[in-house]
């Protein structure tokens, strides 16, 4: 494994412990190389400050905008309710509504 493998690669294994041959050969290589070492304690270093922080606050709309874009993107499945059933539920409630 070159130092190039281990910079594309060890932010995929940074959270896990697997015992992947992925994982397997970047820690041989860790033993052996201590730029990619300072490297990885730098990345480390850099998640512990952020998990420290304290979360972003977002309005309500920067909120709903994100999350659109998420479930566009694929990354969240759609909301829980917004079915067929909810379409439904609100046509009945508008119908209801007007008499």
């Amino acid at each position: 494994m070159k130092c190039l493998d281990v910079y594309l690669h060890v932010c995929e294994d940074l959270d896990r412990r697997l015992g992947t041959r992925r994982c397997r050969e970047i820690r041989r290589h860790l033993e052996a190389c201590p730029d990619c070492r300072a490297y990885l304690e730098s990345l480390k270093s850099t998640v512990a400050v952020f998990r420290a922080l304290p979360p972003p606050r977002l309005s309500r709309a920067a909120h709903e905008r994100m999350l659109v874009a998420l479930r566009s993107s694929g990354c969240l499945p759609p909301p829980h309710g917004r079915g067929t059933r909810a379409r439904a539920s609100g046509r009945r409630r508008s119908r209801g509504g007007t008499r």
